[in-house]
């Protein structure tokens, strides 16, 4: 059986994946959730890679945000994975930074509101993150995701990917249109590297605001059973 492996983004853990997880669920799918330490992106991808090599099974990697510059890092040479889903997530060049390629795009509401702190981590406080994360979700939602929220160290989103598993692994990219943390062009911009482009009229935490939606969408990208050759 396939493994949804599913790979949160900055400021947040694991919990964030958690109705989109049980969704998948239901259709008879392994879903698994992966908590990153969000101290550096060697660090994040290791932890993936850990939990690759745990599941024992083809892999579907599901990076949100700055997930995707995780998950590009840790399917690099690893055969289990199977297909990357970028949700509204960096999916960039190997030399790129987010820092330094989402400056070329319009800014988000979100970009100013971000504190950062004089331990060398970023924080978003609950109140930003209700209006510029879960803008799509219904307010009970949108209070309880805010709940969860986690300081990252900056150095994550510094560092380059290092590489572009995307060129040889099947693809799937998720435009989030009303996101206001990550702007739509920058993720329509970052979409053209991937083999299938699918767009939501939904907020940066479709895994919150749409999880049904974004489940089916998963589901979709399992890659087919491999076929033994005839003898």
């Amino acid at each position: 059986m396939t493994s949804f492996m599913l790979v949160h983004g900055a400021f947040h853990g694991s919990a964030c994946w958690a109705r989109t997880a049980s969704v998948l669920t239901e259709l008879g799918h392994d879903a698994r959730t992966v908590e990153l330490p969000l101290t550096s992106l060697s660090d994040d991808a290791d932890t993936v890679r850990s939990a690759i090599e745990a599941a024992n099974s083809p892999v579907v990697l599901v990076g949100h945000s700055y997930g995707g510059l995780v998950i590009s890092r840790a399917a690099d040479g690893h055969a289990a994975v199977r297909h990357l889903v970028y949700v509204a997530a960096a999916m960039l060049d190997g030399a790129d930074t987010s820092h330094g390629r989402g400056a070329q795009f319009p800014a988000t509401p979100l970009r100013p509101l971000i504190r950062h702190l004089p331990d060398g981590t970023a924080a978003v406080e609950p109140e930003d993150a209700v209006r510029c994360f879960f803008n799509e979700c219904p307010p009970d939602v949108a209070a309880e995701a805010a709940t969860h929220l986690r300081p990252t160290a900056i150095a994550c989103v510094a560092e380059a990917p290092g590489s572009e598993p995307w060129r040889t692994i099947p693809s799937t990219y998720v435009v989030c249109e009303r996101d206001r943390a990550v702007h739509p062009d920058f993720q329509r911009w970052m979409a053209a590297r991937a083999g299938h482009v699918v767009t939501l009229d939904t907020d940066h935490f479709p895994c919150y605001s749409q999880p049904r939606l974004l489940a089916g969408i998963l589901a979709s990208a399992e890659p087919a059973p491999e076929v033994a050759p005839c003898p």
